[in-house]
């Protein structure tokens, strides 16, 4: 075991696993043989943040407000209600009833619609069904009511021809407000959560539900949340997060509200009554009040706990992302990227170490890494669009060592595909670390750390190896071809048709987009660089033969790499194949943070081919990396001055 000391940085090499090739980093190449002897690279200093969660909009030392005892406050309180009132259903139904997008449901009308178009008109009449897909269910184990009918008692239900199961009785309105024990038992797969049926994912514990009571219509928005919402968020039964993990915590009041309010805000969209909305920001200013005592609560900040502080983070900056509508404009902050930096602050204080090149028996919290993914996937994927820290005020040290509560756990795990972001731990953290040392070369260009520190961060990227439960397991993913292999021989017209290779490619997406970064931003090659081209090239494959909606198609979908795509393309078929997967995405009548940020990059298309230059000789470059044009920070200053608010590439 090598350990390699270069001044602030010390890098601890990770196995290098086989990896699953793409260009290595910087063009295609071949395979390269795997090392006989292990040797870890890099890892940075221990993460600690910036600073603690910011007021609102103002910055703000929050450190020195918690050493005084000061009260930090929750960005998201505010002195409105959270869901406006709206006259008609922000989307039509699909007539057949069907959303398989993010949102995965049946919602079938109780009369045939005559109109040519697809709008069905909503009604309470009506019953949401999960299409989730018919497992075999234990015997021992009794069924519960198919999920949502959003208008009174379950209905009975009646199998139909597609393989769907269709309601067949109604009692009516959005009735009973008395108390009733939500009973959502028997499990079955949250990611099988993909052809057509109803029924419980099975991730959930037989008594599951059985904890909280809930009125009629809390109990339809926590349905809704477990077998609607959470289907669409992964393909990855073993690591969806949202259902294995944070569901089981809606003992929790504060948690159980803020998850009825993120379910509401999708139900909504199609049925704006008055009562659901009433409801839906009812439980979001519950949920904030609660998030605002466990932001003080000393409870938060003890190592091994925070638990409950940094779940509320996360579920009230996702309901921040997905109401794109009510996001904060400049100057202020956006609520989700606070609410995320809040959380990687207790992330960061309730740290229990464990780090994997310590101890090859690390004992770990499935839920604290999920938590860290989660947090560090939203802080982390919006620095790509964001300014570097001042060279002024930057602290290297500090900087450098932030998230490293990503690498808790053991090697193994370190490189798995998790459901919450669709690629590994080390892949993220070390997009982090891209940013760093892009941050550290505008801090001090004649560094000689950054160039080495480079070259580890390069062979890392080259050689990642990425695994998941549901298909290779990590020692056959090291022996396998890479993924980038195997897409390369498809023909275009081929589309993804399986779960494990929607994420196997998914992940092989995420690398190239990855490496792409890493040449752009840190190694400050143009855009038209042909060892770029080549990425690119390999990048749009991936993105061409994935499905855009459909059983295979979740929040997994690698956003980010297709922006890439698109911003960067010099090339006009790498364009068309962003462009087209963003039109067939927004088709689906389903809320998500794709149609802002589609909106962003095409008004970015109307200037950056004559406001970001583009060199006629691409290789003539100088050697040092501090002496290139920092064209990155040129196109961000750009996309900043022209936009209203921060990209959300999540």
């Amino acid at each position: 075991m090598v350990d390699n000391q270069v001044h602030e940085l010390t890098f601890h090499a990770a196995t290098q696993p086989a990896a699953l090739d793409l260009n290595a980093a910087i063009a295609p190449q071949p395979q390269l043989p795997r090392p006989q002897t292990q040797q870890r690279l890099p890892r940075l200093l221990p993460a600690v943040p910036e600073a603690l969660p910011k007021r609102n909009a103002e910055p703000q030392n929050s450190k020195d407000e918690t050493a005084v005892g000061r009260l930090v406050l929750s960005p998201f309180t505010a002195n409105e209600d959270r869901l406006i009132v709206a006259a008609f259903p922000r989307y039509a139904r699909p007539e057949n009833g069907q959303v398989n997008g993010y949102v995965k449901f049946h919602w079938p009308s109780r009369t045939t619609s005559r109109r040519p178009s697809g709008y069905v008109p909503m009604s309470f009449e009506e019953d949401v069904e999960d299409i989730t897909p018919n497992v075999i269910r234990s015997q021992t184990i009794s069924r519960s009511p198919n999920l949502t009918n959003f208008v009174g008692p379950a209905p009975a239900m009646s199998p139909i021809a597609n393989g769907t199961v269709s309601p067949i009785s109604n009692d009516g309105a959005w009735s009973s407000a008395s108390s009733v024990t939500m009973a959502a038992n028997s499990p079955i797969s949250a990611q099988d959560s993909q052809s057509v049926v109803t029924g419980d994912p099975k991730m959930l514990p037989p008594q599951f539900g059985f904890q909280a009571k809930m009125d009629n219509i809390d109990r339809r928005l926590f349905e809704f949340y477990i077998k609607n919402w959470c289907p669409g968020r992964s393909v990855l039964s073993n690591t969806n997060l949202w259902l294995k993990d944070l569901a089981p915590m809606h003992k929790n009041e504060g948690i159980l509200h803020a998850i009825q309010s993120l379910a509401g805000v999708y139900i909504y969209d199609y049925l704006p009554d008055e009562r659901i909305r009433q409801r839906i920001n009812q439980r979001y200013h519950m949920a904030d009040e609660y998030f605002c005592k466990l932001l003080n609560a000393p409870e938060s900040r003890v190592t091994g706990e925070g638990k409950e502080v940094i779940t509320m983070a996360v579920l009230l900056s996702m309901q921040d992302i997905v109401l794109t509508e009510r996001r904060r404009k400049k100057p202020y902050q956006p609520r989700w990227l606070e609410g995320f930096k809040q959380g990687e602050y207790f992330l960061q204080e309730t740290d229990p170490g464990g780090r994997y090149w310590n101890n090859d028996n690390v004992q770990y919290d499935e839920l604290r890494i999920s938590q860290s993914i989660i947090v560090g996937r939203a802080v982390i994927l919006a620095q790509p669009m964001m300014a570097l820290p001042s060279p002024a005020t930057m602290n290297p040290e500090t900087e450098a060592s932030r998230f490293s509560w990503l690498l808790y756990g053991t090697e193994t795990d370190l490189f798995e595909i998790h459901g919450g972001c669709g690629f590994s731990k080390k892949l993220l953290h070390t997009l982090s670390q891209v940013t760093y040392c892009a941050a550290r070369l505008q801090q001090e260009p004649e560094s000689t750390i950054v160039p080495i520190t480079a070259k580890f961060l390069l062979r890392e990227l080259s050689t990642m190896r990425q695994w998941s439960r549901e298909g290779n397991d990590w020692q056959e993913a090291q022996k396998v071809p890479q993924t980038i292999d195997w897409v390369r021989e498809k023909a275009d017209d081929v589309i993804i048709d399986s779960n494990k290779d929607m994420t196997d490619v998914t992940a092989e997406a995420w690398r190239i987009a990855a490496i792409i970064y890493f040449q752009c931003r840190l190694l400050r090659l143009p855009r038209n660089h042909p060892e770029v081209l080549a990425n690119l090239e390999d990048l749009s494959k991936c993105i061409r033969i994935m499905p855009t909606s459909g059983s295979h198609f979740t929040a997994q979908a690698p956003l980010l790499p297709v922006f890439f795509l698109g911003l960067l393309a010099t090339d006009p078929g790498h364009k068309k194949v962003s462009k087209d997967w963003f039109e067939k995405v927004v088709q689906t009548p389903v809320r998500s943070s794709v149609p802002p940020l589609y909106e962003a990059l095409k008004r970015i298309w109307d200037w950056i081919y004559s406001d970001v230059e583009i060199p006629p000789e691409p290789n003539t470059l100088p050697k040092s990396l501090g002496k290139r044009y920092p064209w990155w920070e040129h196109l961000v200053a750009k996309v900043l001055e022209n936009e209203s608010e921060t990209l959300c590439l999540t």
